[in-house]
């Protein structure tokens, strides 16, 4: 494992909009670490004490995400002085960390290695390949286990990593930083403030310490039962046992192991049901082999009217669907499966709107959906676009939710849409350091006003410690952008770290990227030509349509 590519790919969570970028700090680390090991000698001598008075620990951004339609979940962005060390301890010993989760027989969420992704890090197995892997081993057993760890990286306790990893007696009598164990739970808490209690969630290296706790417990459950006819993945079990009282053991078993690493079943998500039973949901059934007729040997306005009728359907049958499963991902998942369908001109409007609908129920689907107005650039109604920006602004900035708000400044950004005055100022008074850098950008494009009160921002950022709180990428961006008037003192000529990043110039906001449109094959729409781009944001590339555990994201946020 290469640490350029932990930190490139695996550092911030894939949920930011694309202007976030690791880039230039991961191809510069190799030299910005040599920087700060000679700056750290020349300050222990000079000052011997500094380097565990100032750099101890820091703290995490925070971004909202929303999960089902009333919960929001929390991914994190840690500092990058801290988040390096825990990746380099990462990279350093990776075949250790390989091997010990290679022990695992049941283990579908592996990590390995991802050299042509976008992730440094994916498991081993898609979610779709799991739950055929479990009809597979299922085979000879008549009651089916499934469960789930409830809020797993929120309350993985940190100790549990060298518990999982070395023994827990080992580590019990050994707290040397020189056990692998000891020195992952010390590098994650350094990264969340000294806490013990759950780790970042968002990089790719929440991942890999959570896949080593699941796999000490997954080796200490095969030792208790015996064996075991199923899988896990990522926090995910199906188990398959002969009868009810096997699998109720196997329950009792499995909850005594959690309790002892501090953790709990989600008992809403836990059932041992007897076969036959459905494999999946009725919806993800009738959305998945839905089709859209496109008959050519049809005239063109026969086709039209039949692609009308089919969307009108879809959309029917998948606003349906999501009122009756709230909890599912239901639109996310007809979203990716229609967004590769060519629509033709006549039916852009209607489409258009229903999708826009979507967005307004179901703001996750910013992501995907923005490629796809890119696509059909020449088409999009430009009012539409503006109206859901305003309302998805007014009505997610007062409760502070992070990903709408910024995923909708990127829509305007896309679409160089103005922001009106009233809203821009709520989103700069807010805490939610990326919708304010967002903001940012789009007040130094002229897309926000110019007499927009940024003193709620500067008042925030007024000392070098604030470097390593939960603002430190605001700050950091924000003064190497220009985009704040002079402060004085300037947080970055003071700080040893920081000046080091300065002067190796590096960024983790690229305002010159831009989104790339969604490639849709059969498309007829004829797009402008537009200017080079500095760099592209490229949507990644998909296998064949997944789905996980509830509908979109795996349940262990």
């Amino acid at each position: 494992m290469q640490i350029e590519q932990m930190l490139r790919k695996g550092y911030f969570p894939k949920e930011l909009p694309p202007p976030f970028t690791t880039k230039s700090f991961a191809e510069n680390f190799n030299s910005i670490d040599k920087s700060w090991n000679d700056t750290k000698s020349n300050l222990g001598r000079t000052n011997p004490g500094i380097i565990n008075e100032k750099y101890k620990t820091s703290r995490c951004v925070s971004y909202s995400l929303p999960k089902g339609n009333f919960s929001r979940r929390n991914v994190e962005i840690p500092n990058p002085f801290h988040h390096s060390i825990l990746c380099k301890t990462i990279c350093d010993n990776w075949t250790e960390i390989d091997d010990f989760c290679k022990k695992s027989p049941i283990s579908l969420s592996r990590p390995i290695i991802n050299e042509k992704g976008s992730r440094a890090v994916i498991p081993m197995k898609s979610f779709n390949a799991f739950k055929t892997e479990c009809l597979i081993a299922s085979f000879d057993k008549m009651y089916e286990l499934k469960t789930d760890i409830s809020w797993f990286y929120p309350t993985i306790y940190t100790h549990t990593i060298a518990w999982a990893l070395n023994g827990k007696k080992v580590v019990k009598k050994n707290k040397s930083l020189n056990i692998l164990g000891n020195k992952l739970d010390f590098d994650i808490r350094n990264c969340k403030h000294g806490q013990t209690t759950g780790i970042p969630i968002g990089p790719d290296t929440s991942h890999i310490i959570a896949e080593i706790v699941s796999c000490g417990i997954d080796l200490i459950l095969l030792n208790e039962l015996g064996s075991i006819k199923g899988y896990r993945y990522y926090d995910d079990v199906y188990f398959y046992f002969t009868s009810r009282e096997e699998a109720e053991k196997g329950l009792r078993t499995f909850q005594y192991i959690l309790t002892d690493f501090q953790l709990s079943i989600n008992e809403g998500k836990t059932n041992i049901t007897k076969f036959p039973s459905a494999f999946d949901e009725n919806w993800v059934t009738q959305i998945s082999s839905y089709k859209f007729r496109n008959n050519i040997k049809k005239e063109e306005t026969a086709r039209a009217r039949e692609q009308k009728t089919d969307i009108e359907r879809y959309f029917r049958l998948a606003l349906y669907y999501a009122n009756e499963y709230p909890e599912d991902s239901v639109l996310e998942y007809a979203i990716r499966r229609v967004k590769n369908v060519p629509i033709m001109n006549e039916n852009w409007n209607l489409f258009e709107s229903l999708i826009l609908k979507a967005v307004i129920l179901n703001p996750l689907l910013l992501m995907d959906i923005i490629p796809l107005l890119i696509a059909y650039r020449r088409l999009v109604n430009i009012d539409k676009i503006c109206n859901v920006v305003e309302e998805i602004i007014k009505n997610h900035a007062p409760m502070g939710h992070s990903f709408e708000i910024s995923w909708a400044l990127w829509l305007a950004k896309t679409f160089n849409i103005n922001i009106p005055k009233y809203l821009s100022d709520n989103i700069f008074k807010s805490n939610d350091v990326i919708p304010i850098l967002m903001a940012l950008d789009l007040k130094s494009n002229d897309l926000i006003e110019p007499t927009s009160d940024l003193s709620p921002i500067i008042e925030s950022i007024v000392n070098e410690d604030s470097l390593f709180e939960e603002k430190w990428l605001l700050i950091y961006e924000s003064i190497i952008h220009g985009w704040l008037p002079p402060i004085t003192p300037n947080p970055l000529d003071t700080n040893e770290y920081f000046i080091i990043l300065k002067n190796h110039n590096i960024k983790f906001y690229d305002e010159t990227i831009q989104a790339e449109k969604s490639i849709i094959k059969g498309l007829k729409v004829e797009i402008p030509e537009e200017a080079p781009q500095a760099e592209v944001y490229k949507e990644e590339e998909e296998g064949p349509l997944e789905e996980s555990s509830e509908g979109g994201y795996p349940s262990y946020y």
